[in-house]
């Protein structure tokens, strides 16, 4: 679980980050745009199959398969940029109580875990038109703040 103090640095960081993108970009980057809320969206799943490669739990045919958890943080690391990345263009409020949710811990297996990381990634709202990126507040709907909320 993140505090929201560490959520707050996280998403500050992100966006000195996606700054130095811009500016070292080969190409004019409109960072916020539906083209780049499209990339970071892909670029997430990805992460989250790479994160699903380090865990290896849906490889039936290892006899015992050894996860490198280093690789696999790091793996979620940059599934937390990327989302971070998306919450900026959107400007995703989230309430100071999402922090102290407490999760009940559940007898899920990795396969179920993982299954359910693609479909909350898949259901991550991405505008299509271009008008929402040149306003400087969200007007993005409850049920879209809820798919990141989740």
């Amino acid at each position: 679980m993140i505090s929201i103090n560490a959520w707050k640095k996280l998403k500050i960081k992100q966006t000195e980050l996606d700054q130095v993108i811009v500016e070292k970009s080969p190409v004019d980057l409109k960072w916020s745009s539906y083209s780049n809320a499209e990339r970071l969206k892909l670029a997430l799943l990805v992460e989250v199959g790479e994160f699903a490669n380090e865990i290896k739990s849906f490889k039936a045919w290892r006899k015992k398969p050894e996860i490198n958890w280093d690789k696999a943080k790091e793996e979620l690391i940059d599934c937390l940029g990327y989302f971070l990345g998306l919450v900026g263009i959107y400007r995703i409020a989230f309430p100071p109580t999402f922090f102290n949710i407490e999760y009940e811990s559940k007898d899920l297996s990795f396969n179920r875990l993982l299954l359910d990381f693609f479909a909350k990634t898949n259901d991550l709202y991405v505008e299509k038109g271009e008008e929402i990126y040149k306003l400087k507040t969200s007007k993005i709907t409850e049920k879209t703040q809820k798919n990141y909320h989740d």
